[in-house]
């Protein structure tokens, strides 16, 4: 239970850096287990925040040598797939959610469908390269120093594909926050996730 709190905080401090509101309620005792799957879920309630919060997160150690700048650009080609969605982010080495406890449901199932049937084609990873090459030049975000423009521009589409391919399930973590419920968020996880086979969706977003 100490290192399930101390991954809570870890996490969650990512989203908090976006919702700083969120950042002075009181939560709750954090519970964690694991879908059928294989993806870790750790879920604290807060009826006193002013939204439900969720943080899909890559295990950092599960991806130990990956290329520099890799996970930026392929949050930068998640971004292009957004589309109209505001409260829905891909940033650092995360996806984030900040909604209504209302819409926190459909809202999660949408950035569960952007993450499991990613679309990754020439045009979106242009658009996505671009965009993150002139938020270098701008300096606009404190990007970790193996993230800039040589390292970016030496990534092609084939290298966020083999990315992509290595994300599975048991290799991540999803966090849920705020003002819901426990019942509620176990629910909405396993609505989300709990389908998600790597295997079968995988080849779906590659002939898209």
């Amino acid at each position: 239970m100490k290192n399930l709190k101390k991954l809570f905080v870890i996490v969650l401090g990512v989203s908090a850096v976006q919702y700083a509101q969120a950042q002075s309620a009181k939560m709750s005792e954090p519970v964690g287990y694991r879908l059928g799957n294989g993806m870790n879920i750790i879920i604290s309630e807060n009826s006193r925040s002013p939204k439900a919060y969720s943080s899909f997160t890559l295990d950092a150690k599960a991806f130990e040598g990956k290329k520099d700048g890799i996970v930026e650009l392929f949050n930068a080609v998640l971004n292009e797939n957004t589309g109209k969605s505001p409260n829905i982010s891909f940033k650092d080495n995360s996806g984030r959610l900040a909604t209504s406890s209302t819409d926190f449901d459909k809202d999660l199932a949408l950035m569960a469908s952007l993450i499991r049937n990613a679309v990754l084609d020439q045009k979106d990873f242009n658009a996505a390269k671009a965009k993150l090459i002139a938020s270098l030049k701008s300096q606009d975000y404190d990007y970790d120093q193996t993230v800039n423009e040589k390292s970016v521009n030496a990534l092609s589409l084939e290298d966020i594909k083999n990315f992509y391919d290595r994300i599975s399930p048991e290799k991540t973590f999803l966090t849920i926050a705020g003002d819901i419920d426990l019942s509620s968020a176990r629910s909405s996880a396993k609505k989300a996730f709990g389908n998600w086979n790597k295997m079968q969706e995988t080849a779906l977003a590659f002939s898209k």
